[in-house]
């Protein structure tokens, strides 16, 4: 009795996981027929001219939509499925059963199971005049072949799509970051080129200053002549000539701007101190700014908190431009090839699920050599005599070459890997073997 009974089960068991795989293996078939139909560059293979394993197609709906008698009928539909399931990933090449399955699965039609689709759902139900269900809501659909075909792929499909739409939100956060520090820097360093040139006119006028006052005291028995000198309080400045007072409006209209210029440097530097002064705390104290200036006079220490304010705006414009910035739009160049990657996967249903490890190594690569790219930009141009490196005779900027690099990371590797033969002289292997 006991015998009978695990007999019954064994059979039963062993029909089941035939009835899986036929049916799996058939639900491919239809997908793939599917995705090779509704491609204007795909073709179905010549059914007319097959052999006795090639099925045509009126064959495979005949073993879709009615069933078998004996099991010899069975075995021999199941080898017209597995011989067309060959020659259709032949036809739909480079595309297969399994990435159309995928692809469905992550952007194909509207999925009920779908989170967003049930909040809308449940909405809709609570609503007071909600219009009532379609009857064809719960009708199978290509993502009904691509579950049943690949149910393993169900829940790799949604942790694919939160993944990457966590990538894409992070991507965007990071370009949002990315171009307020960009445009930030790019402020800082058109303040300081305003700045130096404030200087130089400065340097100039101080040169026509002293001209005219050496002209006003040319003989020998002549007291010395000082421009510009403060008069006493409450009465109006003495000038001795027009050129006098020309030099010397000249004189206070450029110091007022050079006073507006330190103060717009001195406002701009308030993130980046603030920024600096938690991560140095996490070391230690700080050392109070006007340590050293106990002693001095108040325009003396203005003079000292005005080159402070000057020198710290060039190491932050010098250290984020050539450093920080690289690293993040090496990032974001790698960023755009994953999404553009994906994207043109999507388009020709070549999805599968390496593709968000793939994207993670890609992001890695990026950031890599966007942090590095610094090393091979050499900044006073291509010496006369000197070999090309690297990046031969481009004049972009660090932060357009670091997004390039990062855009296209494998060439760059490829790159430094024919730099690394040339440098130390290594013999190329693959033109070593061709020999």
């Amino acid at each position: 009795m006991s015998s009978n009974l695990s007999e019954e089960n064994g059979s039963a068991a062993c029909q089941r996981i035939e009835d899986f795989i036929f049916v799996r293996e058939l639900n491919e078939v239809f997908l793939l027929l599917d995705h090779i139909s509704g491609r204007w560059d795909k073709s179905l293979y010549n059914f007319d001219n097959h052999d006795d394993c090639e099925p045509r197609i009126d064959e495979l709906c005949a073993i879709g939509l009615a069933g078998s008698d004996s099991s010899e009928q069975r075995v021999a539909q199941a080898v017209k499925v597995l011989c067309a399931k060959d020659k259709l990933n032949a036809a739909a090449r480079p595309a297969t059963g399994l990435t159309i399955a995928f692809t469905l699965m992550v952007v194909g039609e509207d999925n009920q199971r779908d989170w967003r689709n049930w909040m809308r759902t449940m909405m809709m139900r609570r609503a007071p005049h909600a219009a009532p269900r379609t009857p064809h809501a719960d009708k199978p659909t290509r993502l009904t072949l691509a579950r049943y075909a690949f149910p393993g792929l169900v829940k790799a499909a949604e942790r694919f799509n939160r993944r990457i739409f966590r990538i894409v939100v992070l991507l965007l956060v990071g370009l949002v970051l990315t171009c307020a520090m960009s445009w930030h820097i790019t402020g800082g360093n058109v303040m300081l080129q305003h700045l130096d040139m404030l200087q130089a006119q400065q340097a100039t006028l101080f040169k026509a200053i002293e001209d005219a006052e050496t002209k006003h005291s040319a003989s020998a028995d002549a007291p010395p002549v000082q421009f510009c000198a403060g008069s006493a309080e409450g009465t109006a400045p003495r000038y001795r000539s027009t050129e006098e007072y020309q030099l010397c409006t000249r004189r206070l209209a450029l110091a007022e701007q050079v006073g507006i210029v330190r103060l717009n440097l001195r406002n701009w530097l308030v993130p980046w101190r603030t920024c600096y002064g938690k991560v140095a705390g996490l070391f230690g104290e700080m050392p109070e700014t006007e340590a050293g200036q106990a002693g001095a006079s108040p325009s003396e220490r203005e003079r000292y908190l005005r080159r402070t304010s000057e020198e710290q705006a060039r190491v932050v414009t010098l250290v984020v431009g050539t450093a920080v910035l690289p690293l993040c739009y090496g990032i974001l160049g790698a960023g755009a090839a994953v999404v553009r990657g994906l994207w043109a996967k999507m388009r020709e249903s070549l999805l599968s699920p390496r593709d968000y490890t793939l994207a993670l190594l890609q992001l890695a690569l990026g950031a890599t050599i966007g942090a590095c790219i610094a090393l091979f930009v050499n900044p006073s141009g291509q010496s006369p005599g000197s070999e090309i490196g690297l990046l031969g005779s481009w004049a972009l900027s660090t932060s357009a070459l670091a997004f390039i690099a990062g855009f296209g990371v494998e060439g760059v590797f490829v790159a430094l890997e024919s730099l690394v033969r040339r440098v130390f002289n290594i013999s190329d292997p693959v033109r070593k073997a061709g020999d």
